[in-house]
């Protein structure tokens, strides 16, 4: 299916959105999230959370080039992720 195909779907709030984009573009968002993260679980749970956020997004927004949206919000949840995974805890040691 087209992009333009799969954004009418979101645009009609057809759940089949998100089949259409798990199957065009699951393992193009788990490579961007694979290079951050590099954790299968973590990886899985970003991509989970990128198709509820095009999901929440799309009305109002309409991307013109849906991989490059998918990509930039998959690259921020897995930039959290690992600013979360990897943040010390506010101990001082004496």
């Amino acid at each position: 299916m087209k992009d333009v195909q799969i954004i009418e779907l979101f645009w009609q709030r057809d759940e089949t959105a998100l089949t259409e984009v798990e199957n065009k573009y699951a393992n193009y968002c788990f490579a961007i999230v694979w290079k951050i993260l590099m954790n299968r679980e973590d990886s899985e749970e970003c991509v989970n959370n990128t198709w509820l956020a095009a999901w929440s997004t799309i009305p109002p927004k309409r991307p013109s080039i849906l991989s490059n949206f998918l990509g930039r919000i998959t690259r921020k949840f897995a930039i959290s992720n690992l600013r979360k995974n990897t943040r010390t805890k506010g101990r001082i040691c004496i």
